[in-house]
């Protein structure tokens, strides 16, 4: 008897039955068309880290991605960092100033810096990358590609400083290379 009063309940209790989203079996988030959705998830799959296996597809890849979806900042952003792996580092940072426009996140100033630093723009670097570190402080990226800058610019010890922060927040290499050079105590 209580099991019946529970399943006549339990049938009752919504009424109707929720309706089931789109089937999904690409993975895509359905933000944007599907079709530079896939084109991007195939474009992401080519980077392990920080290094693109095949820069051209990429490149490929998310040019269609912004064709078909001109608002896709995370395909300008990865695009940029394609063209930066080429060593394309003016198409890089035209797409990276999009990437910027679009979604002004922590990511694309601190890929943006970085595209900057390797143009010798250390100044424009600089500014990007404490803006990154300013919005998420938490991000270690930012901190080590700053460290990177100033180094460069011949700022040892605020370049030390910044090692520091980056390995604080989870990435400890820049420091430990700094400190094998002898750069950093």
């Amino acid at each position: 008897m209580l099991c019946a009063v529970l399943l006549l309940g339990l049938a009752a209790c919504g009424g109707k039955e929720p309706e089931l989203g789109r089937f999904n079996p690409g993975g895509t988030a359905g933000r944007y068309n599907e079709q530079a959705e896939r084109a991007f998830a195939r474009a992401h799959i080519l980077w392990r880290g920080e290094t693109c296996s095949d820069p051209d597809l990429a490149v490929t890849l998310l040019t269609e991605a912004v064709e078909l979806e001109p608002e896709y900042a995370q395909a300008w952003l990865r695009r940029g960092l394609a063209y930066s792996d080429k060593r394309w580092y003016d198409l890089a940072l035209e797409d990276l100033n999009r990437a910027v426009r679009l979604a002004p996140t922590p990511e694309s100033y601190a890929y943006r810096g970085l595209v900057q630093m390797r143009l010798g723009n250390y100044l424009g670097a600089e500014q990007d990358l404490t803006t990154a570190a300013e919005m998420n402080p938490g991000y270690h990226r930012a901190w080590n590609f700053r460290a990177a800058t100033k180094l460069l610019n011949g700022n040892v010890p605020g370049a030390c400083e910044d090692f520091a922060r980056g390995c604080k927040a989870g990435d400890c290499t820049g420091l430990e290379n700094a400190k094998k050079e002898r750069w950093c105590e």
